[in-house]
């Protein structure tokens, strides 16, 4: 049985706003939850239908049975899962960032889809924290926690004043910042230093002024259509791939 002071708690759980008041996220599925138990993520709860319970008993885990039609009462997808966990979120000392050589950083990336899809792909080519600015969305946004498939497990993702952060970084820890634009060199003519920083913009505005301001280098991915025949650019998450890709082909 689930009570209707749960049911009413992880409803609210999709606003940022009681994510932050309660501590609180939302995982559903089987893999992602197991995801994050063996990176050492703390349930609060767990609610699994009877095929998996035995899966979080024999792990000492806080779960109860739920029917499939309780399930659907609390799922946020639109074919429940079988699973759904209640997970504090943990906090991250963001200066340990800069014991990396390699940091990803998002400036005001605003759609949920994307930002799951570049944890995911910072955690494919080894990145372990993404440094994003305070407007950037929500790592524990329901949309981004799926979207991720369980990288968030494995990648910190902080929040923060990015011009501070970036100039701390630059004076003081000695990293390249590099930005990418849709005009700068391209990633296939340079080299990319020890100590880098490699900063992606909004999907519609790119990286902002402020931020621009403090950069180092401007990077691209050129196009290799000709006459202006093709797209006017590549979605954020797919060119963050393409530049970690090159990066780390290169170092």
């Amino acid at each position: 049985m689930i009570s209707k002071a749960q049911i009413k708690l992880i409803q609210s759980l999709k606003s940022k706003k009681y994510r932050k008041k309660n501590g609180l996220f939302v995982v559903e599925g089987i893999k992602l939850v197991k995801d994050l138990l063996s990176s050492g993520f703390k349930p609060v709860h767990i609610f699994a239908v009877r095929d998996f319970i035995n899966d979080f008993v024999r792990q000492n885990c806080p779960v109860d049975e739920l029917s499939r039609s309780e399930m659907k009462k609390i799922s946020f997808l639109t074919t429940p899962s079988e699973t759904l966990a209640l997970f504090k979120i943990p906090e991250y000392p963001i200066h340990s960032t800069f014991k990396d050589d390699f940091i990803l950083v998002l400036d005001n990336v605003q759609d949920p889809g994307n930002l799951g899809t570049i944890i995911r792909v910072a955690d494919w080519f080894g990145i372990k924290n993404i440094v994003c600015s305070e407007n950037t969305a929500d790592i524990y946004n329901p949309k981004v926690v799926q979207a991720s498939m369980g990288s968030i497990a494995r990648v910190k993702v902080h929040y923060t004043t990015l011009f501070n952060y970036l100039k701390e970084a630059s004076n003081t820890y000695n990293f390249t910042l590099y930005g990418s634009f849709m005009k700068g060199e391209s990633i296939y003519d340079r080299n990319f230093s020890d100590k880098k920083v490699l900063i992606m913009g909004n999907e519609g505005q790119g990286i902002s002024k402020e931020i621009k301001s403090i950069i180092d280098e401007e990077i691209a991915i050129p196009p290799f259509f000709k006459e202006n025949k093709g797209p006017e650019s590549l979605n954020v998450a797919m060119a963050t791939g393409i530049i970690l890709s090159e990066i780390r082909r290169k170092n």
